[in-house]
């Protein structure tokens, strides 16, 4: 591209080549190299697919590295223009990946969770075989999976075993690479550990907030689900409820509070869930706190806590265009600026090769959020002193 951002037309020529290794004779292996040559098209752009099985995975004589050198002769003036850059050869496979879990567990209560597994691009692989290895105390557990086609593979824990202690969990993708070449290295997948902790409660009942690992959009209302087990002993006679509290943080703190009343007169209600809807907005962006907690009538409780990302929204619309979108240097171009009424707004010329030279300094919403600290503390203030 020219500096100002427009496209260069042009021939591209591109050499790409993976080299033997630096200890071996030149002449004992020949470099392997692909060739490609094209012209570029309206917005300056050369596109090509590169089958890397012409490649080689055996390390022990070519590098782990290709290298790209790419040249372009502008059309009209034959300027010169090169490039080179250097491509590193994976060795990963993929990663396994906890999701959905907690950071605690209820003794004695079912623990779940997913696996995951994702190749480099972030793309999920079905049909791969996962160990998980749990560890807590003197005693080891291991359960195998298969994951299916969303690349997930779902668990489930007895805790009574851990008898109350912490705990750890590890998930590996077990593989066996059919296509591998004599010589070459094995692809490794990255391991995936997470530790939990016993719940301390004086209650054996619990609740159970489910978490959500997308981000919330703004303006659109969600409802969030809220698992529980309510055990009798904490329920007093007559009439069977309970009132479920909340309450929502965002960063002026606490921001909306509810209550949710749910009858558990019969024997199969003392265990299900309920959903509080809720409505984002830029008071709870960028991150949004939910408690939700019951204080039953015998001086117990039980609560959870859950934090959620919130897309980065404004109160304010703002919508900006040139009456041209291509102009002449040194001629007059009209800006339409359209804003709710009494904004305060401010506009930042810049000319778009700094953007190109220097990218990442655009203006951006994440780039404004940055100027003011949000507060997602989840640690006791040291002055808090709580008798057990």
């Amino acid at each position: 591209r020219y500096t100002y951002g427009k496209g260069v037309q042009g021939m591209v020529h591109v050499r790409l080549c993976q080299k033997i290794a630096p200890f071996l004779p030149t002449a004992s292996k020949p470099d392997l190299c692909q060739e490609f040559n094209s012209q570029t098209d309206k917005m300056g752009c050369f596109f090509t697919n590169v089958s890397l099985s012409s490649f080689s995975r055996d390390f022990r004589y070519y590098q782990d590295s290709i290298v790209a050198e790419a040249s372009l002769v502008e059309d009209g003036t034959e300027i010169h223009v090169n490039a080179s850059h250097k491509f590193l050869i994976s060795k990963m496979g993929g990663i396994a990946l906890f999701d959905g879990v907690n950071s605690y567990y209820h003794t004695g209560e079912m623990y779940e969770g997913k696996i995951k597994v994702i190749n480099y691009q972030g793309k999920a692989l079905k049909h791969k075989e996962v160990l998980l290895v749990v560890s807590c105390g003197e005693q080891q557990f291991k359960q195998k999976f298969i994951t299916g086609d969303s690349g997930t593979a779902s668990f489930s824990l007895n805790t009574t075993a851990c008898n109350s202690t912490p705990a750890s969990l590890e998930a590996s993708v077990l593989h066996q690479d059919l296509d591998k070449e004599p010589g070459s290295v094995d692809l490794s997948y990255q391991q995936a550990s997470h530790f939990i902790r016993p719940f301390y409660s004086t209650s054996r009942s619990f609740l159970s907030i489910v978490r959500v690992p997308e981000t919330m959009p703004c303006g659109k209302k969600q409802a969030v689900q809220v698992d529980f087990r309510i055990y009798e002993e904490d329920l007093e006679h007559g009439p069977k409820r309970v009132i479920f509290s909340y309450f929502v943080t965002g960063k002026r703190g606490i921001v909306h509070a509810g209550q949710k009343t749910v009858w558990v007169g019969l024997p199969g209600m003392l265990k299900g869930f309920f959903s509080i809807p809720l409505t984002f907005s830029l008071i709870h962006a960028p991150a949004v706190g939910l408690v939700v907690y019951v204080i039953f009538p015998n001086g117990k409780i039980i609560a959870d806590s859950a934090v959620f990302s919130v897309s980065m929204c404004f109160r304010n619309k703002v919508d900006l265009s040139f009456s041209k979108p291509e102009t002449l240097p040194d001629s007059e171009v009209g800006l339409q600026l359209l804003a709710a009424p009494g904004s305060t707004c401010a506009v930042w010329a810049v000319d778009q090769s700094a953007l190109f030279l220097k990218p990442g300094k655009e203006l951006s919403s994440s780039l404004i959020y940055g100027l003011f600290p949000s507060v997602s503390n989840t640690w006791y203030p040291r002055q808090v002193s709580e008798d057990d």
